[in-house]
């Protein structure tokens, strides 16, 4: 009795070690991957946004890389512009007649960016970094379009002028991220 009982309370201890070493493997673990993210966005046009963006999702990956860096950078690049989307339903409500135009046109480049990031999405899956700079390209290019678009109309001030600044540098960041793949 004593003897089982003896190598129960081991087996218990065991067990005990084996679920508290994977947490703090996965601390240092997500550390690790932290770093590694942080050195290659160091190598982009944005660093700070590369880390900003790619760090929040590096528990994600298994392996961190520039293909896992720049995978992430697309993933939050599609949120954000998403969120600009809904961000023109917002302010086409209180948007006078003129402004009403740029933001409905800006609204349709927003989905063409959308479209843009499905095909960088497969040519990361290629690994094709032409075909990724081109449709960053792409992508940014129509933030420039939405911001022309107001000023065509006569508009002083573009409500998505920051969205726009921020989308074009998560732009100018994957494309330094498929230099490196």
């Amino acid at each position: 009795m004593a003897g089982a009982r003896t190598t129960l309370l081991v087996l218990a201890a065991i067990a005990l070690l084996l679920q508290a070493a994977p947490a703090s493997a996965r601390r240092s673990n997500t550390k690790y991957k932290k770093a590694a993210v942080k050195k290659i966005c160091k190598a982009t046009s944005f660093p700070d946004v590369c880390f900003k963006t790619a760090g929040k999702h590096v528990k994600e990956y298994r392996t961190v890389d520039p293909l896992s860096v720049l995978h992430a950078q697309v993933d939050a690049f599609s949120k954000r512009a998403g969120a600009a989307r809904n961000r023109v339903a917002t302010k086409l409500r209180r948007a006078s007649p003129a402004a009403r135009v740029a933001l409905t046109l800006c609204g349709k480049f927003y989905l063409d960016v959308q479209d843009n990031l499905g095909a960088c999405r497969r040519a990361i899956r290629h690994k094709d970094a032409v075909t990724i700079r081109a449709t960053m390209g792409m992508a940014a290019q129509d933030m420039i379009n939405c911001d022309e678009q107001f000023r065509q109309v006569g508009e002083k001030k573009n409500p998505l002028a920051r969205v726009n600044q921020s989308l074009g540098k998560m732009a100018e960041v994957c494309r330094s991220l498929s230099n490196m793949i």
